[in-house]
């Protein structure tokens, strides 16, 4: 049996005085000995007591359960009147929930416990039990009944916490509040019903998760798959990112040289350029200066050519005024260089000196027209006779008969 204490409630005695303090005001307590409630509960043990002249009130120290339930009852049968909680949802469905709710008293404060109700069996009934059942059908009210089943866990802690208060105030300290399964009432199947369609929902529910799942892992496998195939590639494409590389620097370099020849080319080209500007200007003024000592000299030449032209020429004439006079003179001299010219004419071009075809006058006697040899005969005869006087008039001529 479980350890209790005791309460005396004395009917004989002296009149006491009420020690109960002014805070206390279901009640007087007394001192033991006086009648009343003894303020000092009597601890386990053996006593001698006159039963006529009072009651024991027997109180447990130890934690009790009070069960919501029909079936069950707990060790000191002061829950044996109670049943579950009868619920109304927030969605008109009507369960009845069993709870279990574990109290302590506190042997000091068991007769401010007893005081009010004079037992601890009526104080379950008359109040605890109302206010227990009042408080779980405002909470049902607003729950749904699939709410009430997936957050009894929430409402058991929040309940635990919001009656610990109420309890203290009948001098009872409340250790845990144990809620059931809600279930229905007189046979109804409605929350099977309804826990069916949480079922059936929470399947829906764990497929699809399945389904993200399988769908995760089968990329995670693509994922992996991808990464042997990397790896075995790995060194292919760290040749090839080299090789890259590579020729990105032999082309800088590359880039870096020809900027460097073309800075040395243009360099060299501008020095070049000088040095044919300065050597073109020193050669211009060397050809310059070679053109005006050439200018000098052949005008110095010229001069002298002319004089010495001037000269030859000028003795030229005299010797050849003293030839025409020492071979008679100009008319002699004019007329042996015109039979000159007719001879080499007659030699370049091989003329008869004498006329192949001659043709003579009607009368017969003498040619009417010379050959060339008399005609040249005739100007030296004429050179020697000197100039004829021409007549003042041709005769007429005469025919004959």
């Amino acid at each position: 049996m479980a350890t209790s204490l005791s309460v005396v409630v004395s009917y004989n005695g002296r009149h006491g005085t009420d020690i109960s303090g002014q805070a206390y005001r279901h009640g007087e307590l007394v001192e033991i000995g006086a009648r009343g409630v003894w303020s000092t509960p009597l601890l386990p043990g053996k006593y001698a007591f006159n039963t006529y002249a009072g009651k024991i009130i027997t109180v447990p120290t130890t934690n009790f359960v009070l069960k919501w339930t029909k079936e069950q009852f707990g060790e000191h049968r002061l829950d044996e009147n109670l049943s579950e909680v009868s619920l109304i949802t927030k969605d008109a469905f009507e369960p009845v929930l069993p709870l279990s709710v574990v109290v302590h008293i506190d042997y000091m404060k068991a007769p401010l416990v007893v005081q009010p109700f004079g037992d601890i069996k009526r104080l379950v009934e008359q109040t605890l039990d109302p206010m227990v059942s009042a408080y779980f059908k405002n909470i049902a009210q607003t729950k749904t009944l699939i709410q009430l089943l997936q957050e009894r866990s929430d409402i058991q802690r929040k309940s635990g916490e919001e009656m610990r208060e109420k309890f203290n105030t009948y001098s009872l300290e409340l250790q845990e509040v144990l809620i059931g399964t809600p279930r229905a009432a007189n046979g109804q199947n409605s929350i099977e019903q309804i826990l069916i369609q949480l079922r059936e929902r929470q399947i829906a529910v764990e497929k699809v998760e399945t389904y993200k799942l399988q769908e995760k892992a089968a990329i995670q496998e693509r994922t992996l798959r991808e990464k042997e195939a990397l790896a075995e590639q790995q060194a292919k494409i760290t040749t090839s990112a080299l090789t890259i590389e590579i020729s990105e620097n032999e082309g800088k370099a590359q880039l870096a040289r020809t900027h460097q020849q073309a800075e040395t080319i243009q360099v060299t080209a501008k020095a070049e350029a000088e040095k044919v500007r300065l050597g073109g200007q020193g050669e211009a003024d060397m050809i310059k200066a070679i053109a005006l000592a050439d200018a000098e000299r052949i005008k110095a030449t010229g001069f002298a050519d002319a004089e010495k032209v001037r000269a030859i020429g000028l003795a030229e004439a005299e010797a050849t005024e003293k030839k025409v006079a020492a071979f008679g003179g100009p008319d002699y001299q004019l007329n042996s260089q015109v039979l000159m010219r007719f001879a080499e004419a007659i030699e370049n071009g091989r003329l008869p000196l004498v006329p192949q075809i001659q043709i003579g006058a009607t009368g017969g006697g003498k040619g009417a027209a010379n050959g060339l040899v008399e005609m040249m005969l005739s100007m030296l005869v004429a050179d020697r006779i000197g100039p004829q006087t021409v007549p003042d008039a041709i005769p007429e001529p005469v025919e004959e008969e």
